[in-house]
């Protein structure tokens, strides 16, 4: 035994020995800077080696799969039959599983994303003994503040992390609040999730090894000691055990035992501990990385797309239109997962090679794919079912509150028309163009009239309904014209004339068919208000349309609540709102160099900022009365690339490439924010391009929108050595600044990067950040690397750039603003779709109406309907639920889907709350 003075207290002194918790583990990104496949090849060869090492060695006690059920699928796929072997080591305690599906990042995706990626991993984890007991986040970059909050709906009390943790936590544990009061005990992993890796294959050099981290903690120390034993994709080390054991034979200082996460924090203190509140995003002892929220706009873009295609429109609508045994689960199913697949942090923080980037796009746009063909299904069963002639247009609208919209119909015919909803109003309505002519034309020989003549059923010819036909033979070539039918003309059959092409073309003669399409005009109208979750019935009627409120003339728009001017030297605009609030110089476009890489923005160390266009054009392109539109074409010399290489960047280069930029500025009826969309060619490289806002007074910080919250943060962000603490920070669909009295909100599409400039005078919306390398070595605010020096040319972002936000100028906060309504009006549209006829549901309707709290999930579930909402007031409120007209019934129930309380009518809840509710007999399908 080990008979030296201890070093835990005065010599010749034995006090009890610390015990060492050793978890052995591998931290798995399934795609980073290599795809996927290569790296499912070495996950095989870890657990080919894994598996039979655990069921051999019993020293070897325990190993956690990095908290993540995913690998499950990605190595049985390749090993099926290796199942029964995890499943005995997973329910021994041997494998640690889940709770997560994948290790997502938590401001790239959405509330529900988080919400669905763990409700995944409990799920799967259950067939294998249960999920870990523990919210593991070792290397997400940054949490969310209602992390704590998921964690307790989903029955955990345990969280741990690294990233994020502030600088004020001065102990390996806290507690953890989120904004409604709920809080977990987090372990803080004081050196990373590596802080165990590569353990000595000696018993000495391991006492050496907890000596020396014992003296790196200090009195950071609670209880016992905790080393990570991995890291990225590391392999198990298979002496562990023995060397544990020889250890603990030759001293009596440290204790150490190969656990497991669960294990070692049942035994932690829980008394004293300091308490972090809200969101943990400091980078004080351990890189942030919030680059990665501006690096590839089109990533960011494409999630929030497919993320509204699934959770905002595709599953509402089916909940609530759909019979329930036509409920499409397993599509809608296979679409989240994809949706949480890319919510990895390597894949949605797109910090990745090339090669893996492009496969997420494709993912993100399978799964858009499937809630957009989801939505045109529910439409079409409601639009069966409502009681309206053939033909009208059906509005729906897939969000909880009440609101108008614009809706893009087409009309047959070529005069002037309007739209009529079902109480007689007339609505405004704004020709947009008379389409018509010449739909079909081809022409064909001998028996190749069979692929024509496949066209025709009945009286319908190319989807088109013929009113009548003529054949005339001119120079041996028989011309086949076809009139498509108007309103109110009769359908001409067409079996005589197929009858007839048929024996021509077993002559072998020439036909030329034509199709005429009748005179269609493509309008836009401005609906009443439609129910939220609900419908409403338009018919359309020829005739001149009342006048509208919205007008566009000489590059100025205006509507019932605003004005606009453009600014023609420099491409900024004004607004007024009707209350007499100004903003000027709105808009400024800031382009400058970008010498960091895809996980942070840092300056070259001589750069260049262009902020004003050599030329500026003003056009109006849209009048009015529904939509007015201006546009502003502003030409700008941008430096063509940067200096530099894979460790930093000096300067941005003499020669420049002229860019047009081009703004479209839009206002319609009823909006009291300008819809903005910039459009252009990037042929520019290593730079970044932000929109800046003055505001109407100096603030002291912002409001963003990020998982059932709305959190604030100061001007500033809290660093460390190894990275600036830059305050450019992440929202979700909006940021506000105000000082409580006037402001001024962004609410963007996947838009994700903001800042507070100008100590509180502006506000920075980043449009896009091109860079050149996964990783730099030495950038200038982050001086060592963060991953892989590699080259990644599609985080240059070339070619033709979209982006669209919005802009909301307002008094009060952002509370009084409506800034998540603004959210729903501006992302979600109005849905449309043709009613079939002979329906029984009357004309305007709503399935679904809750009042006191935002709705974040409307769920058909085995068990009935589920509705997830959260309360944003700040005061405890009652949220009441409608179903089909009469007050809902049913049972609160947690993420795991077990029973918390009954509800009737609805349910009083904090400030901030979540909660799920499911509520009893709700057949959806009317």
């Amino acid at each position: 035994m080990h008979t030296e003075p201890s070093p835990h207290g005065a010599p010749g002194t034995r006090p009890a020995p610390i015990r060492v918790a050793i978890v052995p583990h591998t931290h798995w990104d399934r795609e980073w800077y290599s795809p996927f496949q290569t790296f499912r090849m070495r996950l095989v060869k870890l657990l080919d080696s894994l598996l039979p090492m655990l069921e051999q060695d019993m020293s070897y006690a325990r190993f956690l799969l990095d908290g993540q059920t995913a690998i499950l699928d990605d190595y049985l796929e390749v090993r099926p039959g290796a199942e029964p072997t995890l499943r005995r080591l997973a329910a021994a305690g041997r494998i640690a599983l889940g709770p997560w599906m994948v290790q997502m990042d938590e401001f790239m995706v959405s509330g529900e994303t988080i919400v669905r990626d763990l409700q995944f991993g409990i799920e799967q984890a259950a067939g294998y003994g249960g999920a870990m007991p523990v919210g593991y986040l070792p290397d997400i970059f940054g949490h969310v503040a209602q992390m704590p909050q998921i964690l307790r709906l989903a029955g955990i009390e345990h969280a741990v992390a690294w990233r994020g943790v502030p600088a004020s936590v001065d102990r390996t544990g806290f507690w953890w609040e989120a904004p409604d009061g709920s809080r977990v005990r987090c372990e803080y992993l004081y050196g990373s999730y590596s802080n165990g890796r590569d353990l000595p294959q000696d018993a000495k050099g391991l006492v050496l090894r907890a000596a020396d981290y014992e003296q790196e903690l200090g009195p950071v120390r609670l209880g016992d000691m905790l080393l990570m034993n991995g890291t990225d994709h590391q392999m198990p080390q298979p002496w562990l055990g023995r060397v544990v054991a020889e250890a603990n034979e030759i001293q009596d200082d440290y204790e150490f035992v190969v656990t497991s996460l669960t294990e070692h924090l049942a035994r932690q203190p829980t008394e004293g501990l300091p308490t972090v509140r809200g969101e943990l995003r400091s980078g004080a002892r351990a890189n942030l990385l919030m680059g990665v929220a501006s690096n590839r706009v089109d990533v960011h873009q494409a999630c929030a797309a497919a993320e509204r295609a699934l959770e905002r429109r595709a599953e509402p609508l089916g909940a609530l239109f759909l019979p329930a045994a036509d409920h499409p689960a397993e599509l809608l199913r296979l679409a989240w997962r994809l949706l949480v697949l890319n919510s990895a942090h390597d894949s949605s923080c797109a910090c990745s090679a090339d090669e893996v980037v492009d496969q997420v796009l494709v993912r993100y746009r399978e799964a858009r794919q499937i809630g957009d063909g989801l939505v045109r299904d529910a439409l079409h069963a409601l639009a069966s079912r409502v009681d309206a002639p053939p033909g009208a247009t059906l509005v729906v609208n897939p969000t909880a509150r009440a609101r108008s919209g614009v809706v893009e119909a087409t009309v047959p015919g070529d005069g002037p028309c309007h739209f009529v909803a079902p109480d007689g109003t007339a609505r405004p309505t704004q020709l947009l163009g008379v389409v018509g002519g010449e739909g079909y034309h081809t022409i064909v020989t001998g028996q190749k009239v069979r692929w024509v003549l496949d066209l025709m059923r009945g009286t319908e010819f190319a989807g088109r309904q013929i009113t009548s036909y003529e054949v005339v033979e001119r120079d041996g070539v028989h011309d086949v014209v076809l009139q498509e039918a108007g309103p109110g003309e009769p359908r001409r059959d067409l079996a005589a004339l197929k009858g007839e092409m048929l024996a021509l073309g077993e002559q072998g003669r020439t036909m030329r068919f034509r199709l005429l399409v009748a005179p269609r005009r493509r309008v836009l109208f401005h609906t009443t208000a439609v129910p939220g979750f609900g419908w409403c019935t338009y018919r359309a009627v020829d005739g001149p349309p009342p006048p509208g409120t919205v007008v566009a003339t000489d590059g100025a728009l205006a509507n019932e609540h605003l004005r606009v001017a453009v600014d023609g030297a420099d491409g900024t605009w004004s607004v007024e709102t009707n209350d007499g609030l100004v903003l000027r110089g709105l808009g400024r476009l800031v382009d400058g160099g970008d010498g960091g890489d895809t996980y942070n923005y840092s300056p070259p160390a001589s750069d260049r900022i262009v902020d004003r266009p050599d030329a500026v054009r003003v056009h109006t392109v849209e009048a009015g009365p529904v939509r007015a539109r201006v546009v502003v074409e502003s030409d700008y010399r941008w430096p063509v690339a940067a200096v530099g290489d894979e460790r930093a960047c000096s300067a941005r280069t003499d020669a420049t490439e002229t860019v047009t930029v081009r703004t479209t500025l839009e206002l319609r009826p009823d909006e009291r924010f300008v819809r903005v969309v910039h459009e252009f060619d990037n042929r520019c490289r290593d730079h970044r391009l932000r929109a800046h806002f003055p505001l109407p007074a100096r603030v002291g910080g912002s409001d963003a929108e990020c998982a059932f919250a709305v959190v604030h943060r100061g001007l500033t962000a809290e660093g460390g050595t190894h990275e600036y603490g830059l305050p450019t920070f992440p929202s979700r669909r909006f940021v506000d600044a105000s000082d409580g009295t006037v402001g001024l909100a962004l609410v963007h599409d996947g838009l994700l990067e903001y800042e507070v400039v100008d100590d509180g005078r502006e506000l920075a919306l980043t449009l896009l950040r091109a860079t050149g390398y996964l990783s730099r070595s030495e950038p200038a605010l982050r001086p060592n690397p963060a991953g892989p020096t590699i080259p990644v040319r599609g985080a240059q972002m070339p070619g033709e750039q979209r982006v669209e936000y919005a802009v909301l100028p307002h008094r009060g906060d952002w509370r009084a603003a409506g800034c998540h309504a603004a959210a729903d009006a501006f992302l979600v549209p109005l849905e449309r779709v043709r009613t079939a006829g002979g329906g029984t549901e009357p004309p305007q309707g709503a399935r679904l109406e809750v009042d006191g709290a935002e709705v974040s999930a409307v769920v058909r579930e085995p068990g009935g309907l589920s509705v997830r909402v959260f309360r944003t007031d700040p005061d405890p409120g009652e949220v009441r639920v409608t179903y089909a007209g009469a007050p809902a019934r049913g049972w609160v129930v947690d993420l795991r889907g077990l029973p918390v309380e009954p509800f009737e009518g609805g349910v009083t809840l904090r400030p901030w709350q979540i909660a799920t509710l499911r509520i009893a007999g709700a057949d959806a399908g009317g």
